[in-house]
């Protein structure tokens, strides 16, 4: 079995802080690691993605390396689901560390389609959700059942506008919101699929949602078209077991803070731009857990002192916060390791 450098929360731990049930002078630490696990073991983000034995290691490696208190199976997270209904994805090859990504005119639902015979893609055989179920699997079965281990999921809203294309998208939600409500509701279907194949392969969900953030779309907009199929997801999600459900929208997210509080999902990020005692207060009265981001030019760009300096702060932000949980933002490719343990020796020293 693998073995980190300092010790990790086992699952109870984790599951007390999510639920707000216990205070924990040590805050769990939850670093965003996603295209930078392929530099644990000198790969490259389009490698690692394609193939569930670099995945794996990757994965293993950053345990090994950083010791988060959870890993998140994922790389490029807001691909896998549209590519396997048929977006193409491009990669990179040799030694480019470019993130996998959709680019425009590569999606593949248009405005007005017809979506009644749409295919809901079979997470074990399309694209590539094989390759991150199959990575799952192997580290639960290497880390053991008390370790929390997430697979990463898109929210509808994003995988929406994947499917589609944004700038099409976001006009369709003026001009046609009937079709644009029934793309909604065919995301969530293929979302579901995907999420039920993590939980059987021994798997957490965690719900990447970033392009519903109010620097993309007003709050109004967000209860409209947003919220609903977010709370149907949560409730599917709970009638599975599903007890613990964190939902990952980066940027400033203030202004909509109370409707994610409604979403169903019980641990909600308040990122580096967001206003913390907003979201403090939110979370408290709703009894949401909180997840508090660093910078990700911090990470990458500062001293080690810094580092620790400003993670302090924040710890000691939320020492008296029930279900405070210590992050990044998304940590660039080729970050030093000594930064992101920094991070971590902040919140052992809060102990």
């Amino acid at each position: 079995m693998a073995h980190p450098p300092h010790p990790v929360a086992t699952r109870a731990e984790v599951e007390a802080v999510l639920r707000c049930s216990a205070s924990r002078a040590m805050p769990l630490f939850l670093p965003a690691i996603y295209e930078h696990k392929a530099w644990f073991i000198g790969s490259t983000p389009s490698a690692i993605s394609r193939d569930a034995g670099l995945l794996t290691r990757a994965l293993l490696a950053e345990f090994e390396a950083i010791g988060p208190d959870a890993l998140a199976v994922g790389v490029d997270v807001y691909n896998l689901e549209a590519e396997a209904a048929g977006c193409r994805v491009t990669f990179y090859e040799g030694n480019d560390t470019s993130i996998p990504g959709i680019k425009p005119g590569d999606h593949v639902i248009r405005v007005g389609d017809n979506l009644a015979a749409a295919k809901v893609p079979n997470p074990l055989r399309d694209g590539r959700m094989p390759v991150n179920i199959e990575a799952a699997r192997r580290v639960r079965r290497e880390l053991g059942d008390d370790y929390w281990l997430r697979g990463a999921i898109s929210g509808p809203f994003s995988l929406a506008i994947n499917l589609v294309g944004a700038e099409e998208f976001f006009m369709a939600c003026l001009d046609e919101p009937e079709w644009v409500q029934g793309l909604l509701a065919y995301s969530g279907r293929i979302v579901r699929e995907f999420g039920q194949a993590y939980l059987d392969a021994g798997a957490e969900l965690i719900v990447f949602d970033s392009q519903a953030s109010p620097a993309l779309l007003s709050p109004p907009m967000y209860e409209e078209f947003v919220l609903p199929v977010t709370q149907e997801l949560a409730a599917w999600a709970a009638a599975q077991g599903v007890r613990d459900l964190p939902l990952i929208i980066g940027g400033n997210t203030t202004p909509i803070a109370g409707l994610l509080a409604r979403t169903g999902c019980n641990n909600l990020l308040c990122d580096c731009t967001a206003d913390f005692d907003v979201w403090a207060a939110v979370c408290r009265c709703k009894k949401k857990a909180l997840r508090r981001n660093l910078p990700p030019h911090l990470l990458e760009k500062s001293t080690t002192g810094e580092i620790y300096a400003a993670a302090a702060a924040e710890v000691a932000r939320g020492r008296d916060l029930p279900g405070f949980i210590m992050g990044t933002a998304v940590i660039p490719f080729g970050t030093p390791t000594e930064n992101i343990l920094a991070v971590k020796r902040a919140c052992l020293d809060a102990a």
